[in-house]
């Protein structure tokens, strides 16, 4: 026996159903319905019946499925006006797979219609592939300054004076690390400001810290100066997962959740547009991502000399 292949309406009727059912779990989705007419008295079919009771109201909506080669025209929407004055349903859409006429919007607003296109990325013939525009914040460092000072009478002796290599120990001797990893460290902990601008004297310690000369402690104060910037770059990040449907008439995505692809900073930094201000967009951003660059610690060993006093 030949197995009947299943129309390919049929299967856009019956994916408009699921994703419908996957926006609205608690109502009644139903396929293929059939409703006695107010006026007509006779059966009318509809693609695609919701259901559902809130507070003392049951709530009926009907939806129309368009799988046309053309974009759905005036005509069509008329007809189904016609349907859903008959039926009694409080609301009535149409989902069409290739979109609609200005003129089928036109007609449709003043009916209260909502007009849809499918948005899934699932393997089908109808499989969207979708991207969101993406502003990434990105922050860093531009410079920094360090500033020491003697902070316990008398002059302070050092003999090294690069940040990455100057050792700060507590007062009873024990290492604590260098200025340079102090600052990274509050760095990429998040606290230091990281709004754009310049900040000055900054403590990269709440306790009392020393230098090592000659076996020696001399109690020094370390503060640092930094100045911030910002890097903004725009561009569309692929969608990994989205079942929905996209609005005609707003243009905006209805959806109960979604995956994105994976972003690359390295991608973002080397082939988004990178922009001055985010005014100066034509497209407005879905979503705006802020970060901070990440600084590696600076892996310095004590001097042999330092560590045998």
């Amino acid at each position: 026996m030949i197995e009947k292949k299943e129309k390919k309406w049929k299967k856009f009727e019956k994916l408009v159903a699921d994703v419908q059912q996957s926006l609205a779990p608690q109502a009644k989705v139903i396929h293929n319905d059939k409703v006695r007419g107010k006026s007509s008295n006779k059966l009318r079919q509809i693609d695609i019946s919701i259901r559902q009771n809130v507070g003392q109201y049951s709530l009926f909506i009907a939806i129309d499925c368009k799988d046309y080669k053309d974009p759905v025209d005036i005509n069509t929407i008329e007809e189904f006006m016609g349907k859903l004055k008959d039926i009694g349903a409080n609301k009535g859409a149409i989902v069409s797979a290739s979109g609609f006429t200005d003129g089928a919007k036109k007609i449709a607003i003043n009916a209260g219609i909502d007009l849809y296109r499918l948005v899934d990325t699932d393997k089908h013939d109808w499989r969207a592939y979708v991207e969101m525009p993406v502003l990434c914040d990105f922050g860093n460092i531009k410079r920094y300054q360090f500033t020491y000072k003697s902070s316990v009478g008398g002059p302070c002796e050092i003999s090294i004076i690069d940040p990455a290599a100057l050792f700060l120990y507590r007062e009873n001797g024990s290492e604590i690390d260098t200025a340079l990893n102090l600052l990274i460290h509050k760095w990429n902990n998040n606290l230091l400001p990281v709004e754009p601008g310049i900040y000055e004297d900054i403590k990269l310690s709440d306790i009392p810290t020393c230098v090592k000369t000659e076996g020696k402690l001399y109690h020094l104060d370390v503060s640092v100066s930094i100045e911030v910037e910002r890097n903004l770059y725009f561009g569309y990040l692929p969608i990994k997962e989205i079942k929905g449907f996209k609005d005609e008439q707003t243009g905006g995505v209805i959806f109960k959740a979604l995956e994105t692809d994976i972003l690359d900073v390295r991608e973002v930094a080397e082939n988004w547009q990178k922009i001055e201000s985010e005014e100066d967009l034509a497209v407005r951003p879905v979503l705006t991502l802020r970060g901070i660059d990440i600084i590696a610690v600076m892996k310095i060993k004590l001097p042999q000399k330092q560590e045998n006093k």
